[in-house]
């Protein structure tokens, strides 16, 4: 059977490209999905993916035939290179469309789905290889060629079984560890370099060793196919790495300024402690001095007894250390503002989380509330109030404080306004993807001046 020749030659090659792109976005998508989806997703989506079709399936033929005065054919391996090129840079800006990615996220996932793609291919091509010399069959017969003439059975295995089988494999190994981390460490422009090492390295090692397959003899095929599968399984490795250590990078910060408020509040500790010291000692004489005869203790000293108790007592043990970290740092900053903090927390109900996320999901939610209730003059409305417990397998917070104005809402996250400090948004991003790495939810709301915080995070 030959390969169709002519007007026909076109439309082929469109066919094979169409599921060439389905195969690449599969786990494209995958990935992308470890991301919030944008609001109005319906509209992005079809205007994107009407974008990215019009550039894949028109553009790229067109602009191919173009530049090469249709000298070159549509088939060959230079169409090959120039398309997959193509997918690969078009799905970046569908990407960003659907999902609240930025630019090296969307890199990072396009490149990664790619280099599965291209391992599920070349290992394709592997069985088919091995078929092709079992049986004796020309080089110069094509897999799809000999696909047409084989049974049902044969044809799945050479075809859908070997995708099936990689994918699964690289959703195990690469893709569900990598929504883990919720992509959120990955602002990297080294996701560049990876990118060209995709497009030079296992894009155009595949279309190279494609193009050998009617000359080259089996022993350097499966060679060559042995390499290229190395090769996109390294590329993962060298994502996998990318991403664990910028998140190892950012936990290491986090967990830094954790000991390092620790250790402040341990020297705050200690200083208190011995102002007690001093106190407990001036007391006794005092009391020695009113049992004597003059029967007056001095109002002042007595009130700065009471104020170094204060400060001493207004450290939190809720059982979390990070926890309480937060709390001591957020509760002295309270009382320095004039702000009435209530907590009633459970520190157990947050063992499932790490301390850098206890640490930075709280210190966001106080920060933002209290940015919210430092703008109001009401002195009575100048209170947050914060609980954390656990009920049944869930851990439940909830975070509520006065606020002035409204509150505008995008994609179910506060928007900050750069003229007005109490509106909400810094750091929610990161709070939702904290509660949701953890498979718990997030959301935020206002009713009349009052805005709240509610997460509910699933415990062992």
């Amino acid at each position: 059977m030959a390969e169709p020749a002519g007007p026909l030659a076109f439309l082929y090659y469109e066919v094979a490209l169409i599921l060439q792109t389905f195969e690449v976005i599969v786990p494209v998508i995958m990935l992308a999905s470890a991301r919030p989806r944008r609001e109005r997703l319906g509209v992005r989506g079809v205007l994107s993916i009407a974008g990215s079709g019009a550039a894949i399936f028109v553009a790229c033929p067109l602009v191919f035939l173009a530049v090469t005065g249709g000298s070159v054919p549509v088939g060959g391996a230079s169409y090959s290179l120039f398309s997959s090129i193509v997918i690969l840079v078009s799905l970046v800006p569908l990407v960003m469309a659907i999902f609240e990615a930025s630019a090296w996220q969307a890199l990072f996932c396009v490149g990664a789905g790619y280099t599965i793609q291209n391992l599920a291919s070349g290992t394709t091509e592997f069985v088919w290889l091995l078929i092709r010399q079992a049986r004796g069959i020309p080089g110069s017969v094509t897999m799809q060629q000999a696909i047409a003439t084989m049974d049902a059975l044969i044809a799945t295995i050479v075809t859908v079984v070997p995708l099936l089988l990689v994918y699964t494999i690289s959703y195990f190994a690469f893709i569900r560890p990598a929504r883990r981390e919720g992509l959120g460490s990955i602002e990297d422009h080294g996701m560049a370099e990876v990118l060209l090492l995709v497009i030079l390295v296992v894009i155009t090692f595949d279309v190279l060793i494609k193009e050998l397959s009617r000359t080259a003899d089996f022993p350097m095929l499966f060679g060559l196919r042995a390499v290229h599968g190395t090769v996109c399984a390294f590329v993962l490795f060298v994502q996998s790495v990318m991403l664990r250590r910028r998140g190892l990078e950012i936990e290491l910060s986090e967990n830094r300024r954790i000991a390092a408020e620790r250790e402040r509040q341990y020297q705050l500790s200690r200083a208190n402690i011995d102002a007690i010291n001093v106190k407990c000692h001036d007391i006794r004489h005092q009391i020695h001095r009113a049992v004597a005869g003059s029967g007056v203790i001095d109002p002042e000293f007595l009130t700065s007894v009471e104020q170094e108790v204060a400060v001493y007592d207004s450290q939190a043990k809720t059982g979390n250390e990070a926890l309480d970290t937060i709390l001591t740092e957020k509760g002295l900053l309270c009382e320095r503002e004039g702000i009435s903090l209530s907590v009633i927390a459970d520190g157990h109900a947050l063992d499932a989380l790490a301390p850098h996320e206890v640490y930075s999901f709280f210190g966001n939610a106080l920060d933002n509330a209290i940015d919210a209730v430092r703008a109001l003059d009401d002195s009575g409305q100048r209170s947050i109030s914060l609980t954390v417990r656990r009920v049944g397998q869930l851990a439940t917070i909830h975070v509520e404080n006065y606020f002035a104005g409204d509150t505008s809402f995008s994609g179910g996250l506060p928007q900050t306004s750069k003229n007005d400090t109490s509106r909400h948004g810094f750091g929610t991003r990161s709070m939702r993807e904290i509660v949701e790495r953890h498979g718990g939810t997030l959301t935020f709301g206002q009713r009349d001046r009052t805005f709240t915080v509610d997460a509910m995070i699933p415990v062992p």
